[in-house]
């Protein structure tokens, strides 16, 4: 039977957090909505619209929250393309060759939308990477419920229990819990090691190689 990799994107595969953090901010300024960096950054991996409506403080639907998102794309895509491979993490691109070589299936699970997701993975050169995409607009709910792994799981048609969960985020841990995986938390991105710790990951690694050495050994 197959085993199946299903990763988190932004700051897990993506070195991205830092500026996600600094264009949110700047787009938050620009529109009367002051916010700590603590405040942006605590919000990554969390789906785009809510995390807007959250910081501005407005109900959701509010047309401000759409102006803020299509500037925020707008930027984000922007500066994906002029940065592309360099923003991998040291060892992604390799590592996830290593895992397909071995036989792994893999998938990306994601707070962005599947076509953010799409234009993520293509512009930093590892669309060709992964089997299956699944965004938060596939699912009823996002992280930290299990719908979207459950949702890739059933995609690659590999059972939940011969699935690892690899993500940054106490979100990304408990998603993968709550669908019944195995959990990889990394702690080069948002969430620490004590918060990732205490969502309950199998295990705690500081480096993409990890990751791919820890997936293999059930594989």
């Amino acid at each position: 039977m197959n085993e199946a990799a299903i990763f988190d994107l932004d700051g897990t595969l993506v070195d991205s957090p830092a500026a996600i953090t600094e264009i949110t901010g700047t787009i938050l300024g620009e529109m009367g909505a002051e916010c700590t960096p603590e405040e942006i950054r605590a919000t990554v991996g969390k789906p785009l619209d809510q995390n807007l409506a959250r910081l501005m403080r407005l109900p959701p639907g509010h047309p401000d929250i759409d102006t803020a998102t299509a500037l925020y794309r707008e930027r984000f895509g922007a500066y994906v393309r002029k940065h592309a491979a360099a923003l991998l993490y040291p060892g992604v691109a390799e590592g996830l060759g290593k895992l397909r070589a071995n036989g792994v299936l893999t998938a990306v699970a994601t707070s962005k939308t599947l076509d953010g997701a799409r234009k993520t993975v293509r512009l930093t050169g590892i669309a060709e990477s992964f089997d299956v995409l699944v965004g938060h607009d596939l699912v009823a709910e996002g992280k930290p419920a299990p719908d979207m792994a459950v949702h890739a799981a059933e995609l690659l048609g590999v059972e939940p229990q011969r699935c690892t969960v690899v993500g940054d985020t106490a979100g990304d841990i408990r998603m993968g819990r709550q669908a019944g995986m195995r959990t990889i938390a990394v702690t080069y991105g948002v969430g620490g090691r004590d918060e990732l710790a205490s969502a309950g990951a199998g295990a705690c690694v500081d480096s993409f190689a990890e990751v791919v050495a820890s997936v293999l050994v059930t594989a």
